[in-house]
C-alpha cells in the first residue's frame, strides 16, 4: 500500500520517550518500512523539526540530522503545488482541516496514495484510511 507519513510519526521517532512507547513507535515504523511504500511532502519534514524543537526541545541539527539518516533513504518526498493548493483550498472548506492537514490531504489524494500514517484523527474527517499504533 503506498502510505504517506505524517509529522506526528516522524516527531515520536525523533523525541526521547519512555522504554515502552519507544518500542511501539519503532515496532510501527518497522512495520511501515517493510509492508508499505512510503512518501511525505516538504511540509511534514518543515512541521517534524519545527514541533520536536518548539515542543521537546530537540536542537535543529539533531532533527535534520535524523530525517537524513533515517527518513529520506526509505521515504519518497513528493511535490507541493498549485494542484495541491487548490485542492486543499476545498478541503478546508468542506471539511474545517486546518491549512498543512488539508494540503497532506490533498497530496494523499492527487498522487494516488492509499494511508497516512498519523496519530491525527482530523484525517479520519475526511475518510482518509488512517494507520496508527494498536494499543
Amino acid at each position: 500500500m503506498k502510505v504517506f507519513v505524517d509529522a506526528s510519526l516522524l516527531v515520536y521517532l525523533n523525541v526521547k520517550m519512555s522504554d515502552e512507547e519507544a518500542e511501539l513507535i519503532e515496532d510501527f515504523w518497522l512495520n511501515l518500512l517493510l509492508k508499505h511504500l512510503l512518501y511525505t511532502n516538504i511540509l511534514v519534514l518543515d512541521e517534524a523539526i519545527y514541533v520536536s524543537r518548539r515542543k521537546y526541545g530537540v536542537p535543529f541539527r539533531e532533527t535534520i540530522d535524523f530525517i537524513d539518516k533515517a527518513v529520506l533513504p526509505y521515504v519518497s518526498v513528493l511535490s507541493i503545488g498549485l494542484n495541491e493548493y487548490l485542492r486543499a483550498k476545498k478541503i478546508m472548506e468542506e471539511y474545517c482541516l486546518n491549512p498543512s492537514d488539508s494540503i497532506h490531504i490533498a497530496t494523499i489524494e492527487n498522487y494516488g496514495l492509499q494511508a497516512v500514517a498519523s496519530e491525527d484523527e482530523d484525517f479520519d474527517k475526511v475518510g482518509v484510511k488512517r494507520l496508527w499504533i494498536k494499543r
